[in-house]
């Protein structure tokens, strides 16, 4: 650190990661604990500082700054998003990293704030590939009760939304699947459903239950199947 500066919080990086400057990803932690350099901190991630930096030579990468509170924090067990924090404390972090920065012959440029979910996405793909180790299957109708297709526009965007998010996505549309079911009423159900699926190394459970609603509400079901699995690769 130039002389005179200290981090305002916890400075550190996620393991397994590759940021755009070769670097594992950096994660400031805001907290009121008292830790130590090269301890781990299991942490919930509420957003993140997309940003670019400009090196001495001229060489300009991104250098994005991931934002966490430790899931052991009272002082900030509500935090939940950016938008949570007290204000200001956002602008005094932006303000802290381009002056410390600047110090070093560098210059520090921040782009966007990013929410809690669009900051995971970073994570993900900052994962080292083999580290993908969960594999999420969606189960979803082709099929209103009626019998008419669901409009092309909900594909488009649902496959754009986990695209965006994860970084890939399988489909097994050509032959869609049989799903048969009991309706308890003693009557089987058949309906022709198809598979989505996504390989991600974080499970962020209020991101699928948000998900699950909206396609349950957009799709007129009673539950929508989605299943998580751990995979092992060849």
């Amino acid at each position: 650190m130039p002389s005179g500066m200290v981090f305002p919080f916890d400075f550190g990086y996620i393991p397994g990661t590759i940021g755009g400057d070769g670097d594992p990803l950096d994660v400031l932690v805001i907290s009121e604990l008292d830790t130590f350099s090269g301890c781990a901190i299991e942490c919930r991630i509420i957003g993140a500082l997309k940003a670019d930096q400009t090196e001495r030579n001229g060489d300009r990468m991104r250098n994005d700054r991931i934002i966490a509170i430790p899931e052991v924090s009272v002082q900030h067990a509500s935090v939940r998003k950016i938008a949570d924090l007290p204000k200001g404390v956002m602008n005094e972090i932006e303000n802290f990293f381009k002056s410390y920065n600047e110090q070093a012959g560098k210059s520090f440029h921040p782009l966007k704030r990013l929410n809690p979910q669009q900051a995971l996405s970073l994570v993900s793909k900052a994962r080292l590939e083999n580290s993908q180790t969960k594999l999420i299957q969606i189960f979803l109708p082709l099929r209103d009760e009626g019998g008419k297709d669901f409009s092309k526009r909900l594909w488009k965007n649902l496959n754009d939304k986990l695209t965006k998010t994860f970084g890939g996505l399988t489909i097994y549309s050509r032959a869609p699947a049989t799903g048969l079911w009991n309706d308890g009423e003693g009557n089987r159900v058949k309906d022709e459903i198809i598979v989505y699926e996504v390989l991600t190394d974080i499970i962020d459970e209020s991101y699928w239950k948000s998900l699950k609603d909206e396609l349950q509400r957009k799709l007129r079901q009673e539950e929508i199947l989605i299943l998580v699995s751990d995979i092992n690769r060849l």
